[in-house]
Formats: structure tokens, C-alpha cells, sequence
């Protein structure tokens, strides 16, 4: 691990490759894996966990994903944005208290289910 610093791009390359060939990306020895992906035109920050499957009394089962952007281009940050990245783009404040809304998904995003977010494929664009 090289925490605090760029990682070798040949040697994730290389890791990257093991875990496709292994298909244990996400079933990792401590139960968390953090990716970050860098284009040149949006970063990302991925962190998915899920509970020890090896423990007996776990008192719930569950897995855990969570993305968010680090860095956006110019040219991508003039584009429209839709479904959660848009609706979430801006800051959105209770309009009784002026407090950031940060965690209420229903005041946060129009849609009230996880399906009002999928989309028509891994690459889809059509809701």
C-alpha cells in the first residue's frame, strides 16, 4: 500500500488484470476495497464493503457502495447533468432552517425508489 502518494500505474495495471482473471475485486481480505479512477475528464473515489462472511454472530449481512467525484473538467462541468449526479450537483438547503441537507434521500432526490435511477445498461444513458 502507498497511501499518500500516486500508485504505479503498471503495477495496478497488473493487479487490476489478477482480480478480472480472479473475480475477487470486491472479496478482498478486509472486507473493503477503495478504487479511484482517473480520466482525463472526471475521478472518481469507489469504496464497497461488505460484512465478514466468515463470521458466525454477525448481527447483519450487508454490502456497501459508495462513489463520488473528485475531480471534473471544465468542458464536462458545463454539460447538463441528470438522475443522482445532477439532482445532487448542487448544494440543496432545508428552506425552513437554511441547514444543509446532506443525508434525506427523500428531500434530496426526486426520485423516490432505486429504480427511478437505472438506466438501460452498464452504459446507458436512457432512464
Amino acid at each position: 500500500e502507498k497511501r499518500g502518494s500516486m500508485i504505479n500505474p503498471l503495477e495496478c495495471n497488473e493487479w487490476m488484470k489478477e482480480r478480472v482473471a480472479k473475480d475477487d475485486l470486491f472479496r478482498q481480505r478486509g472486507h473493503w476495497s477503495t478504487i479511484h479512477i482517473i480520466t482525463p475528464i472526471v475521478s472518481f473515489h469507489i469504496e464497497y464493503r461488505r460484512s465478514n462472511p466468515e463470521k458466525v454472530n454477525k448481527r447483519c449481512n450487508f454490502q456497501s457502495l459508495d462513489s463520488w467525484m473528485t475531480d471534473v473538467s471544465h468542458e464536462l462541468a458545463k454539460q447538463e447533468w441528470r438522475g443522482i449526479l445532477g439532482e445532487t450537483r448542487q448544494k440543496i438547503f432545508d428552506p425552513k432552517t437554511g441547514q444543509q441537507i446532506k443525508s434525506d434521500r427523500t428531500q434530496l432526490l426526486r426520485g423516490k425508489k432505486d429504480v427511478d435511477y437505472e438506466v438501460d445498461g452498464p452504459f446507458g444513458k436512457i432512464y
